[in-house]
């Protein structure tokens, strides 16, 4: 018996050994950065509304930045939001601690992990689309049609002749790449180009993730004429908040919030609130 004795208390001071040390009372330098100058500094996307939304209406300021809101008043300190334009933006900010988290509608990848930590997801996202009706072959005639025929971007897979505008080099590119490797697929440097090319016929198709074409349905219900949004899941992309690396604990912190957000259901009452209403879309 004495030898099985032995073991179990080698094992048992092993497992002791390895407790992460954010169960042992280690603090977070981030934090406590935060709570000395009592203000949460967050990165937001500044092209990207809903989840920014610049000289917003009232009561829409957007869905990242009331995510921000509501951490800043969990931590009990002020907000301070700084408008970014580009993924390598947010990264820098993060790297040299001049901001703490970036909450920009950001999808997780591997290459960007190279350069931030990401949280767990907030929202799940796929690569959705607008196509043009006339491009698409027309519903039997004489027959009630109950199933949507194009339901998510692999149904067009078997329609010849389509061709496709995306955002260079984003996830969704990388998709079409994939999924579509004989179609002819047109990059552009913005969303807002490759939009343009549908509109202007140069293209049947624009791809982007599900919340951008959403989001444009609510701003221009009457592209639902001309165009058919296609936004069954394909695949996941993680939408999620981005901090700095080396500082575990902190990270841990967001999990924990982004978790009791869902427990609760304000996430689902965010997307409801700007995915399924047009009450924040500025009037002209």
């Amino acid at each position: 018996m004495f030898p099985i004795f032995r073991l179990f208390v080698w094992k048992t001071v092993f497992l002791i050994w390895v407790v992460p040390s954010y169960l042992l009372g280690q603090t977070s330098p981030t934090l406590e950065k935060i709570r000395k100058t009592k203000t949460l500094t967050v990165s937001v996307n500044e092209f990207y509304d809903p989840f920014y939304i610049e000289n917003p209406n009232e009561f829409y300021p957007g869905l990242d930045v009331e995510l921000a809101n509501e951490y800043a008043k969990f931590l009990d300190v002020d907000l301070k939001i700084i408008p970014l334009r580009t993924f390598d933006q947010h990264a820098r900010m993060l790297e040299k601690g001049d901001t703490q988290v970036a909450m920009a509608g950001i999808s997780s990848s591997i290459n960007r992990f190279r350069d931030v930590y990401f949280t767990d997801p907030y929202l799940i996202s796929t690569p959705a689309a607008l196509v043009n009706r006339t491009a698409l072959p027309p519903e039997p005639e004489g027959q009630i049609v109950t199933v949507q025929l194009f339901r998510n971007l692999n149904d067009l897979t078997n329609i010849t002749g389509i061709s496709y505008s995306v955002l260079a080099n984003s996830s969704n590119h990388q998709f079409l790449r994939d999924a579509f490797p004989k179609a002819q697929v047109f990059s552009y440097f913005t969303n807002e180009a490759a939009l343009s090319e549908l509109k202007k016929n140069n293209v049947n198709a624009f791809v982007a993730d599900s919340f951008y074409i959403q989001a444009l349905l609510q701003k221009d219900s009457s592209l639902r004429a001309n165009y058919l949004p296609i936004l069954g899941v394909v695949q996941e992309d993680h939408i999620s908040m981005a901090v700095g690396k080396r500082d575990i604990e902190f990270l841990y912190h967001l999990n924990f919030f982004i978790k009791e957000l869902k427990r609760t259901g304000k996430i689902q009452q965010l997307i409801n609130k700007y995915f399924k209403s047009n009450q924040w879309v500025k009037k002209e």
